[in-house]
């Protein structure tokens, strides 16, 4: 049987195409079709499942409760997807609205289903959480992240409103085995720890009270991380970057951090702080927290830190936040050859003042 795809079909298209028999089905799967964003949301009265192969062009699963279906619906029809049967749908452009008595099970039957159909990779996995979230939501996404294909996609984003489940982030971080570069927007106890978040090659966090001095020295191991309102002071700052210049850490490439707190107890003993030498590095960093391709920070205006063994590090100090990019590639500019366009003017921003510091 041939059977092929094409560019203009849409995630939906191909999912219904694959209910046609288990021969189609069966080829479909053997294409091994990639998920290039997965955005599943969670509100009041439905899940709602996105998913894109082409950019972001989704296609869209809603399911709501049986209690959001009208009792005197003439065109009232089931349908199986997966192992759940649904008692009513509607498809609309590109969307598909079911009902489901438990709108949880529902989605993760449609989900197990969808990824039977697009057995490549997910590149990009997004999470959002609309309401506070509640143990069922909690246990929802716990549930998705048993799905091996969750586990291994390596960006993941988790977006929740509320005060959220430490054990269900600890459980999530536990099954994301391929997981390397996280956007974690929940609020945790200040009390969280768990010494996964802090080896990935990238973490984005937001709110960070959790993380500690301890974490800053000892524990942190990432490529690159931004850390959001955190409870540290200026002087954490500065004893990382005194033990930076003692280790030989060849990984950290990109690090930021703001604070609720100001810059009084800050001062430059111990640290070797030179201004730019352009015969020593480029005056524009790539912003490596930011999209690909995105803006590069103007480094021509920052104070720089040498190790013993010769590398090179750059410093900036902005009213509540810290910055430290390292030099791995001297030149980058020259390696990566940017678009003009792209360099940020980083001397229009303000710094923290040197007055300001206790001398």
């Amino acid at each position: 049987m041939a059977f092929q795809i094409n560019d203009e079909m849409s995630p939906l298209d191909i999912s219904n195409c694959s209910k046609e028999s288990l021969e189609v089905k069966e080829l479909i799967s053997n294409l091994s079709i990639n998920i290039s964003n997965l955005l599943i949301e969670n509100y009041y009265d439905f899940v709602k499942i996105n998913l894109a192969r082409n950019g972001n062009e989704f296609s869209v699963w809603m399911i709501y409760g049986l209690d959001e279906l009208y009792e005197d619906d003439d065109n009232m029809e089931e349908i199986t997807i997966g192992d759940a049967v649904f008692d009513h749908s509607e498809e609309e452009m590109n969307n598909l609205i079911l009902y489901h008595e438990n709108r949880f099970v529902g989605a993760l039957a449609v989900l197990k289903y969808l990824f039977e159909i697009f057995t490549g990779s997910i590149l990009d996995a997004n999470f959002l959480t609309g309401t506070p979230p509640t143990q069922d939501i909690s246990n929802f996404l716990v549930d998705v992240f048993h799905c091996e294909k969750v586990q291994q996609c390596e960006k993941v984003m988790i977006f929740q409103n509320g005060i959220s489940s430490k054990t269900m982030v600890d459980q999530i971080l536990d099954l994301a085995n391929g997981l390397k570069s996280l956007d974690f927007r929940c609020p945790l106890p200040d009390d969280w720890s768990n010494p996964k978040i802090l080896k990935l090659d990238k973490l984005v966090s937001w709110p960070s009270e959790w993380f500690t001095t301890s974490d800053l020295l000892t524990k942190l191991d990432c490529e690159c991380a931004q850390l959001n309102e955190t409870n540290l002071d200026c002087r954490a700052f500065k004893a990382f970057m005194l033990k930076w210049k003692m280790l030989d850490n060849t990984r950290l490439k990109m690090l930021e951090i703001s604070f609720d707190g100001d810059w009084t107890l800050f001062n430059y003993d111990g640290l070797d702080a030179k201004k730019w030498n352009p015969e020593e590095r480029d005056g524009h960093y790539p912003d490596l927290l930011g999209k690909p391709g995105a803006q590069w920070l103007n480094c021509e205006f920052v104070m720089d830190i040498q190790r013993d063994d010769g590398m090179l590090a750059s410093f900036w100090r902005r009213e509540q936040s810290f910055h430290f990019v390292v030099w791995h590639d001297r030149h980058p500019i020259a390696t990566l050859q940017p678009d003009p366009d792209l360099l940020l003017k980083l001397e229009e921003i303000d710094f923290a003042s040197d007055e300001d510091d206790d001398e």
